[in-house]
């Protein structure tokens, strides 16, 4: 967390250094390579580390073809003759190419010069054309170090705000979540034992390195799920022994066996009918089970084929915010 602080109060400087014209762009460079060492953004540390020492060159001379892919991905490709080419200029030899530029030109004059004789107004002439070729030369010099520079620049920048953006949507979901899982967490408290024993067996095999552990964590998920169901609709519907059930629309869905999610939607309706607040899941059921019955169908992958550790913790996150929203309906 301290370093995800720092990262974003770098992203700041970065930001702001730019919009002000405070920080050169060799300067935005190394604050951009030090967020991405602090975020481990490993594409970026690699492609900020060659804006920084120079792109990489094979044993021909010739950037490498990793690099170039890097260099063009960041705008520093360009077409000339129906070729593509990219500038391997450096940000802070630009910066040193413009400086030096500026400082030729304001040295070249034609004043406190004299000459006489028979050709002093040609020498005068051809001296005059000479200024003025040279400094036209550093002019077109300079713009285009800076036309280069802008786009690095501009990189830069783009980065930084990306990050900064990343890290404060983060912050705020943080806080958020943080505040409904207080509330979630109470409903979960009510549950019977061995219902929870379930979620904190979800817990156990997320934090594993093994993948067959993550396929585990999916099945739990959907036992979860179905041990949920009958919980409620025991609690809810005491005394209904009945195979079918009659929904208000007249259907008639089975109940019985393994049909758990029919048993979700019963106890969903009954609770809609009863609950005094205005949730989000009583006024649309009918996206509420397509989210379970794509959870289902991402769960049932779990028992067949690989699950990635990111497959396992976005389905196990929306497990539980969808069992929240449901538990929430109850009426205390």
């Amino acid at each position: 967390m301290e370093k995800t602080r720092q990262a974003l109060a770098t992203c700041a400087s970065v930001l702001d250094g730019v919009e002000n014209e405070t920080l050169t762009t060799s300067s935005a460079l190394l604050q951009c390579l030090r967020v991405a060492r602090l975020l481990n953004d490993f594409d970026s540390i690699t492609w900020l580390q060659y804006e920084y020492g120079g792109y990489p060159l094979d044993k021909n001379g010739r950037v490498s073809s990793q690099g170039w892919d890097i260099a063009c991905e960041n705008g520093r490709g360009y077409a000339k003759d129906g070729k593509e080419y990219i500038f391997l200029e450096l940000a802070s030899e630009l910066e040193a190419s413009i400086k030096g530029g500026q400082s030729a030109i304001d040295n070249f004059s034609t004043q406190g010069t004299s000459v006489s004789g028979e050709y002093a107004p040609l020498a005068m002439r051809t001296l005059t054309d000479s200024v003025a070729i040279s400094t036209r030369e550093l002019l077109n010099r300079i713009a285009t170090s800076e036309k280069k520079l802008s786009v690095l620049k501009s990189k830069y920048y783009d980065y930084a705000l990306r990050k900064h953006i990343e890290i404060s949507f983060g912050d705020t979901v943080a806080d958020v979540f943080t505040s409904y899982r207080e509330v979630v967490d109470s409903y979960f408290a009510k549950l019977s034992p061995e219902t929870i024993d379930k979620l904190k067996a979800i817990e156990g095999k997320i934090t594993s390195n093994n993948p067959e552990q993550y396929s585990q964590a999916l099945t739990t998920c959907r036992r979860l799920f179905e041990s949920i169901a009958n919980e409620l609709f025991n609690k809810h519907l005491p005394g209904y022994h009945e195979k079918k059930y009659k929904t208000k629309s007249g259907k008639e869905v089975d109940i019985s066996g393994d049909c758990y999610k029919n048993r979700l939607t019963v106890v969903m309706e009954t609770l809609q009918n009863k609950s005094i607040s205005n949730s989000i899941i009583g006024s649309s059921i009918v996206y509420t089970l397509d989210w379970i019955d794509n959870l289902h169908d991402l769960q049932c992958k779990g028992v067949h084929v690989s699950i990635t550790k990111q497959n396992a913790m976005q389905c196990i996150i929306h497990t539980y915010i969808c069992l929240g929203d449901i538990l929430s309906l109850q009426v205390d």
